[in-house]
């Protein structure tokens, strides 16, 4: 009886989701609206992802994303099954390409999802779920778009550090650039109107026009350099040679004529110019090489001066005036010296950050004020060593440590109002904690008396010893209430116990038992930390008591772990004996009916070894696929052999239908073209019952033609003998019957008449028969008539 049951064919419409999924597994892969049709209305949902496992139409599986319960299923199967001939909106599903992107193994593969997926949001979103740091990291670094690098940025935060610091330092790199090219469009400016400015007439011009140049084009050399990293994120770079031709030409060299000897005056006016040409290097930002042609300078006019004065001196006066002119400009040399030599130490001051009291980085108020008055007298002690004359432009240098002492002094003052915020913040919590204290709210009161305590230890030692006092005497009434709580928590921690116990000594089905562990453990963790010994003792029995409760659980899984393991060893089984069947197959004289078993069974053995580990079954199963990919290949391709004999074969059968043969020897020639068509090997099912449709058709044409014509022969033959046996029935009756009359003989010659037509020779054999008939019954009534 058992075998009975079990020998029958299982049926999709059977109530047993089991039976539908055996039903499936024995179904062809051609079947696929079969698939598809199961996929979208079966309400068991296993039998639906058995469905889907084996459909291979990309549109079916993609009507089915926004089902939330198989989603991920169907996005996995398919992106197994998309391949080049998928059409491309299915490519290019918002959906599908979300899920490649983070299903992406390398990080060319998900650069180039990327790339296609519309929207920085989703696309920062897939990105932050693919479980591949260097996929995440490879498509941050090929990003660029401003845009897209803020939703990364903000994906990433709290999750991926690497991700996070790639995307925050691309986007201050390119903030950092937008802002240096409106500062350097502001300089080009300047640097223009100065050039132009500049006189012709100028005793200085070479000097100050040398100065400019160098200028521009170290602005120059920046301009492109910014430009070049704006380029990256597609901002349109500027034109640096159109900037560079607005740059006025430089005025033609005068004939200088041949000063006389010992030009003392000149040489006072050369001297007064070069101390004038170093407060205009100071204001324009000098180096280490402007400093030693200044000092080229101030020493060839001194040789010049000393020179001269040796053919012929010079008046008291006029050398009081060089001597004062010199030693002018030989003090800012020495200024400019200084504030080259000051630079790096200026540079690293301001290289640390101002913080703000606010920033995370402010650890506690006491010592933030304590760093920020250190770095102010930094800043003082330096601008004393620079003892700038108020007469000359200050440097770049001491603008910035002006700035940045003003900036110190405006944190020294928000941090003495952070702290008297801090200071009126504790005074508002504290009565709030006082009252949850009253109000019995133990957790509560705990943490607000934490976090009271947390902001007192960040204020400053002086402003933080006005609550000492009174956080003690409420951290002593917290500790009575604790104690309290502990004593009336007591009973419900007892019953929990109870209950652990209890699960354990009577466990329910595996599933269940873990839900109620996990209600169990819910319910303890709600009635908050324990404080005393016996809490503490409490708590490990309850933990033993879940522990031992959760142990079936615990095998229960591992059973299902050794089934998955079981089912990955047999599925490695089925790859091994497909890589040897592929590999020493001979397939240029397969038995390709077997290959078509051999492929059905494998899918059908593959199926049936389910579930496995995702992880560790996906290499597996992207093998399996390819194995059978290939064994298909070769399959399509006999496919395609046989379907093209069946089609000669089909076109063979029309011109043998519309030949003038005879319809025998038509019906000889079908018979010999179905034996061809039986010896042809497999052809996929749909395209054989349309080939074979065909066929038929001009076949069973033929051997209807046949018929008629076999019909109409027996249909003659038919006629001839009923002829002859009404002819010879009536010699017979002739012969023998003296009742014959002629009404008798009319009736017979009426029946000849309706057979139709007769050979002639029986037509007149039947003629002669009746006019003897006639002769005869005449005579014999002749013969009996009374004498007149």
């Amino acid at each position: 009886m058992l075998s009975k049951l079990f020998s029958r064919k299982p049926r999709l419409d059977a109530d047993n989701p089991a039976v539908r999924l055996a039903a499936l597994a024995a179904l062809d892969d051609d079947e696929q609206a079969t698939f598809a049709r199961v996929f979208k209305e079966d309400a068991d949902q296993e039998v639906r992802l058995g469905a889907l496992a084996r459909l291979t139409r990309p549109e079916t599986i993609l009507e089915a994303l926004g089902e939330s319960d198989v989603t991920e299923q169907a996005l996995a199967r398919l992106l197994a099954i998309i391949d080049d001939e998928t059409p491309e909106a299915v490519r290019r599903d918002p959906a599908v390409l979300r899920a490649a992107l983070v299903c992406a193994e390398t990080p060319d593969d998900a650069i180039r999802v990327a790339s296609l997926i519309v929207g920085d949001v989703a696309r920062a979103e897939a990105l932050a779920e693919n479980p591949r740091a260097n996929v995440r990291q490879a498509v941050t670094e090929a990003t660029w778009d401003l845009r897209a690098l803020v939703e990364l940025e903000k994906s990433a935060r709290g999750h991926d550090k690497s991700m996070h610091r790639i995307a925050r330092d691309r986007l201050a790199t390119l903030r950092a650039a937008s802002t240096r090219r409106d500062e350097e469009d502001t300089l080009t400016e300047h640097l223009l109107a100065t050039a132009v400015a500049l006189a012709n007439d100028d005793p200085h011009y070479d000097a100050r026009r040398d100065a400019i140049e160098r200028d521009w084009a170290r602005h120059l050399e920046a301009v492109q350099a910014t430009d070049g990293v704006l380029s990256r994120s597609g901002i349109v770079a500027r034109d640096v040679n159109a900037i560079h031709r607005r740059f006025p030409a430089r005025r033609p060299v005068p004939k200088v004529p041949e000063a006389p000897v010992a030009d003392f005056d000149g040489l006072l006016v050369a001297t007064q110019a070069l101390s004038e040409s170093i407060a205009g290097a100071i204001a324009t930002g000098a180096d280490e090489n402007t400093l030693a042609g200044l000092k080229r300078a101030a020493d060839d006019l001194a040789n010049s001066w000393n020179s001269g004065a040796d053919v012929q001196p010079a008046g008291d006066a006029l050398s009081a005036r060089f001597r004062e002119a010199m030693a002018s400009a030989n003090t800012r040399i020495h200024l400019v010296e200084r504030a080259l030599a000051l630079a790096p130490e200026v540079q690293a001051i301001l290289g640390d950050d101002v913080l703000s009291p606010h920033s995370p980085q402010a650890d506690g108020i006491d010592s933030f004020a304590r760093r920020v008055h250190r770095q102010l007298d930094d800043v003082d002690h330096l601008l004393g060593r620079y003892a700038w004359p108020e007469d000359l432009p200050e440097p770049e240098e001491i603008a910035a440590l002006g700035q940045r002492q003003r900036d110190l002094a405006k944190v020294a003052e928000q941090s003495e109002d952070r702290a008297d915020a801090l200071v009126d913040e504790v005074a508002a919590l504290i009565p709030e904690l006082r009252q949850r204290i009253e109000d019995g709210a133990v957790h509560d009161a705990s943490e607000q008396d934490r976090r009271v305590r947390d902001l007192v230890k960040r204020l400053p030692r002086a402003k933080a010893q006005r609550f000492n006092a009174e956080l003690a005497e409420l951290g002593s009434r917290i500790r009575e209430l604790r104690e309290w709580r502990t004593y009336a928590q007591a009973p419900k921690r007892e019953a929990l116990c109870q209950q652990a116990e209890d699960v354990a000594d009577n466990p329910l089905d595996p599933h269940e038992q873990m839900r109620l562990i996990k209600s169990l453990r819910a319910q303890w963790n709600e009635l908050g930390p324990v404080d005393t010994r016996r809490d503490r003792d409490t708590k490990r029995r309850f933990d033993r008591a879940a522990e031992r409760a959760f142990e079936p659980c615990r095998e229960y899984f591992k059973e299902q772990a050794e089934r998955r393991m079981f089912n990955l060893e047999q599925r490695r089984a089925i790859v091994t004996a497909l890589e040897d069947y592929v590999a020493n197959n001979d397939w240029d004289h397969a038995d390709w009916r077997g290959v078509e078993q051999v492929l059905r069974q494998a899918r059908a053995e593959w199926r049936n070894y389910h579930p496995v580990d995702r992880k560790t079954g996906r290499d597996l199963a992207e093998r399996f696929e390819q194995l059978a990919d290939e064994i298909h290949h070769h399959l399509k391709q006999e496919w395609e052999r046989n379907i093209a004999l069946k089609e000669a074969i089909v076109a063979e059968a029309v011109q043998v239908r519309e030949s003038h043969e005879r319809v025998t020897d038509q019906a000889e020639t079908m018979k010999a073209l179905q034996r061809r068509w039986k010896g042809v090997g497999p052809v996929p099912r749909r395209a054989d019952q349309r080939l074979w449709k065909e066929f038929r058709e001009e076949c069973d044409a033929v051997f209807e033609a046949r018929s008629v014509v076999h019909d109409r022969h027996s249909q003659r033959r038919q006629i001839i003998a009923d002829a002859e046996a009404l002819i010879t029935e009536l010699q017979r009756r002739v012969e023998i019957d003296p009742s014959l009359d002629r009404n008798m003989i009319a009736d017979y010659e009426r029946r000849v008449h309706d057979l139709g037509a007769i050979p002639r020779e029986l037509e007149r054999r039947a003629d002669e028969i009746l006019r003897d008939a006639d002769r005869i019954v005449v005579a014999r009534q002749a013969e009996h008539r009374p004498d007149g």
